[in-house]
């Protein structure tokens, strides 16, 4: 069985009924006893990485130990290892090997967290996720979050406020189309116009710098130009004069700058006139 743990445990790992030592709380565990952690921060798992991980394991079993804490019955709970123990059921091992640890709800989020962050496991939104669970859940200051994990306080205030994000531009995150740079420049555009500019960014292959940049004039940009009074005088007079000269009911359309001439004929003398009216100023040319 051991052999199967690596060759670095065998001598540390005891073969008992329950495969625990008491004094170390360092053994093995049946698989099935293993609760998943229900504060688990990563949602997302590379199946080829796993799999891949899986054959390692086949090969040198598991190097470094799970991390498990006691429930209330008789089970065992997951506090840190989680792509281990995916990887141990798809490698079909029975046990594998623990290191006990007696630690709070809040402790269990903590470590998990830590362990993801080392190894840069998470995405930025179910990093976002942990630490607001930490705030909600079991009261911490982003100061104090921001010790426990190593990190600035500003780094926690930003991580957060990605979580502001609608749900589309948030995925966007997930799937590493957005950077979190990127996604805090979205932050600064009007909430009912930041998945267009969040899909603007990614069109435009934009830095985290243009991001922050076009920010500043995306909204307006969209906003069409009000036509003034002047305008709207200029294009009745233009239609006026068209329709002297060219004896026919004459609609100008202007949009933006661009638009069209749309011409219009009551009946087929009007249709000759105007056909002789070209050919007049044909020849005349």
């Amino acid at each position: 069985m051991n052999e199967r743990l690596g060759r670095g445990l065998s001598a540390l790992i005891p073969d008992r009924e329950e495969g625990l030592d008491s004094r170390s709380n360092l053994g093995t565990l049946p698989l099935d006893k293993i609760k998943t952690n229900r504060y688990q921060p990563r949602q997302s798992f590379d199946e080829d990485k796993l799999a891949e991980l899986a054959e390692s394991i086949k090969a040198n079993g598991i190097i470094q130990p799970l991390i498990v804490t006691k429930t209330e019955g008789s089970d065992y709970e997951l506090v840190a290892g989680e792509r281990r123990l995916q990887a141990a059921r798809i490698a079909g091992l029975d046990r594998v090997p623990v290191v006990i640890r007696s630690v709070s709800k809040k402790e269990q989020l903590q470590l998990a967290l830590v362990e993801n962050l080392q190894r840069e496991d998470l995405d930025p939104i179910e990093e976002a996720c942990a630490y607001q669970t930490l705030v909600e859940d079991f009261g911490l200051t982003q100061q104090q979050i921001a010790q426990s994990v190593g990190r600035e306080r500003v780094t926690i205030t930003n991580s957060l406020r990605l979580l502001k994000l609608p749900s589309a531009v948030q995925q966007l995150v997930r799937s590493g189309q957005l950077s979190s740079g990127q996604a805090r420049a979205i932050l600064s555009v009007e909430p009912d116009h930041q998945e267009l500019f969040a899909r603007h960014i990614i069109l435009y292959k934009l830095t985290v710098r243009q991001a922050e940049d076009k920010a500043r004039t995306f909204v307006q940009s969209l906003k069409k130009p009000e036509r003034t009074a002047a305008d709207s005088a200029f294009l009745k007079g233009f239609e006026a004069d068209l329709q002297r000269l060219l004896g026919l009911k004459v609609k100008v359309l202007e949009r933006e700058g661009k638009g069209r001439i749309t011409l219009q004929y009551q009946n087929l003398e009007e249709l000759i006139a105007f056909k002789d009216l070209i050919n007049k100023l044909r020849q005349e040319s």
